[in-house]
């Protein structure tokens, strides 16, 4: 419907005269999209709006409710053509979903198989969301609230059909079922189900409480207690979780996301700094100043490549509109882009290299685990092969890098499963940033168009690679789990390791016992249950910045704009007052009780193994 059928005299399609008439018809919203008064487009937001006496705050508001505005009519425009995609998504689903019964051992690993894809598809996805918001917020917006929808639908559907005796019977038959069922009761599990679901914990006990007494009301049940039989048990299996473990897990995820969002903030505020110190400067020096800084800020864990790519695309693309031409400048930047990637993975590998030396950070990434043996696996074989090469281009910039060094892999074989990533990420980021460039020309419309579809297409390949790689991972764990997990010889220090922290470990668990005669002082649990829920609160305060149509925590801001034009010339207004900084003091107020909770135990810990020692 929406590309077949003639929206315009001119036919179908996206076209100039398709925006125009959607302007004609959404006039009343830009009447009312402004508080203080009705906008005209061609006034206030076409190419030739007028700022006449306006503010530099007052430009930024009607810049923000033209956006508001113009996102309205293209989604009601394209709103048919996302309908036939949601569709289509059920559909397969559906599909899917008729061909198991979930009676069967297979059927549930087929199940699961599936749930780790999605699983780390979604998740990776909202990572690469985080950083798209540099190009498009409004893009990033959607793709968020879609991922963190179906993340929610995915985990509860799930968690409603794989019965616990039919998971159990699977693990006997299969090794990547009996690593699942380890994986699924692991805190960390348990700390994204809580971080995700949180106050839907209180309202379905709640919910499950309404039906108990109106069942016991209506004489339906023999059950005495305030929960129904299922609700008892989930209240059961709750008790016994280690709610110190879980919580410190949940603070940790949210300290994560708060680097990420902040990295990626900043990341971009010094690139549009960089971009307009660099103006005018001859296309060679760019060239060499590019690829440096592209350099050295790979090395830095909370970059992201994307704005390494967009930073070359901006730079490069419109000093080459003026010299060799926009298409040359495109390609001369995504090959800086490439060559700095694979500079920066060398330097990576290098860091990691270092690292690995230390025994203490080989059992920190569990080398001697299967989960890690398989990506080895898969990161030793030679030339092209497809799950390798998802892993490199999937995979986070710093952390896959790292962990070739720290275990010493090839590094020619790693630079040849990189490049991939020149097609799948490097190319059209590098387009999407020379793109930004010519928005300010009459076709601002439609490059803006393209610009935004480079740019979804760029964070799905990305995470589609991810998928790639995680279905990879689960085949390898399932045709050589049994030889992964032998034990080897170089990593018998791994080994003696963990068996001389045995001792502390186990005192330390001691002393983070939620429940029993040693349990934690009613301080203690405080303190680390006021940290995961300040800290979820902080993460709810910066994820509503992907999701409401206007920002509450931090400017939109991306690399072509400008600090001095849309910031006032000080970096830190892209924070908003008074939410932006409540965030932020409640998320470092949150890490600092970690920090402290974290030593105080291990103080105790320490104390309580001195005092069995004596």
């Amino acid at each position: 419907w929406t590309f077949t059928t003639d929206y315009t005299p001119d036919g179908a399609g996206w076209q100039r005269t398709t925006k125009l008439q959607l302007i004609k018809d959404t006039a009343d919203v830009y009447k009312n999209v402004y508080s203080k008064r009705a906008l005209d487009y061609n006034t206030d937001c076409g190419p030739g709006m007028s700022v006449g006496n306006m503010t530099v705050k007052e430009q930024a508001l009607v810049k923000t409710a033209c956006s508001a505005a113009a996102t309205v009519w293209f989604v009601v425009w394209m709103n048919p053509f996302a309908v036939l995609c949601f569709n289509l998504i059920i559909t397969c689903f559906c599909l899917l979903e008729s061909r198991s019964t979930m009676t069967e051992g297979k059927d549930v690993i087929r199940l699961l198989q599936q749930f780790v894809c999605l699983l780390v598809f979604l998740i990776m996805g909202m990572y690469v969301t985080i950083y798209a918001a540099g190009v498009s917020v409004h893009l990033a917006s959607a793709f968020m609230a879609f991922f963190a929808a179906t993340l929610l639908a995915l985990v509860v559907y799930t968690s409603n059909e794989v019965r616990p005796e039919i998971l159990a019977q699977a693990a006997q038959d299969s090794t990547f079922a009996k690593n699942m069922v380890k994986a699924f009761k692991s805190d960390w599990i348990r700390a994204v189900g809580v971080g995700s679901s949180n106050v839907l914990i209180p309202f379905m006990l709640g919910v499950d409480m309404a039906r108990q007494l109106v069942r016991r009301l209506k004489g339906s049940t023999k059950h005495v207690g305030k929960f129904t039989d299922s609700g008892q048990a989930f209240v059961n299996g709750l008790a016994v979780w280690n709610w110190n473990s879980i919580f410190t897990k949940v603070v940790i995820l949210g300290e994560i996301f708060g680097v990420m969002v902040l990295g990626g903030k900043f990341t971009y505020i010094f690139f549009s700094w960089l971009n307009e110190l660099l103006a005018g400067i001859d296309l060679g020096i760019i060239l060499v100043l590019v690829f440096a800084v592209g350099c050295v800020m790979f090395l830095l864990p909370m970059v992201p490549g994307s704005a390494v790519y967009l930073f070359a695309g901006i730079v490069i693309g419109k000093q080459a509109q003026q010299t060799i031409g926009f298409w040359p400048g495109v390609f001369v930047g995504s090959m800086v882009g490439l060559l700095a990637k694979l500079c920066a993975c060398v330097g990576q590998y290098s860091i990691g290299y270092k690292l690995g030396q230390s025994i203490a950070v080989q059992k920190m990434i569990g080398v001697d685990t299967v989960p890690t043996r398989a990506i080895e696996l898969i990161l030793n074989k030679r030339g092209m092969d497809l799950g390798k090469v998802a892993i490199f281009v999937g995979g986070p910039d710093w952390p896959t890098s790292v962990t070739c060094g720290i275990l010493n892999l090839n590094i020619p074989q790693m630079l040849l499963g990189t490049l991939p990533v020149y097609i799948a990420s490097i190319a059209p980021q590098t387009l999407v940033g020379a793109l930004i460039t010519k928005e300010a020309d009459g076709n601002a419309t439609l490059w803006s168009t393209i610009t935004t579809a480079c740019t979804g297409v760029a964070a799905v390949s990305q995470a589609a690679a991810c998928l790639v790689a995680t279905r990879a991972i689960i085949q390898t764990i399932e045709l050589e789990g049994e030889e992964l997990a032998k034990e080897r010889p170089e990593h018998a220090k791994v080994a003696e390791l963990t068996a001389k922290q045995a001792d502390f470990v186990k005192k330390y668990a001691e002393v983070e016992s939620w429940t029993g005669p040693d349990a934690m002082s009613a301080r203690r649990k405080a303190t680390i249950s006021l940290a995961a829920w300040l800290q979820l609160l902080a993460g709810f305060l910066l994820a509503s910045d992907f999701v409401l149509m206007e920002p509450v925590c931090f400017r939109k801001f991306a690399v072509n704009d400008s600090i001095g034009r849309d910031l006032n010339g000080n970096a830190l207004n892209v924070i908003i007052v008074p939410l932006g900084v409540l965030a932020l003091s409640i998320w470092a107020f949150a890490s600092g009780l970690h920090y402290f909770h974290g030593k105080d135990l291990t103080r105790l810990a320490r104390k309580k193994l001195a005092a069995d020692g004596e």
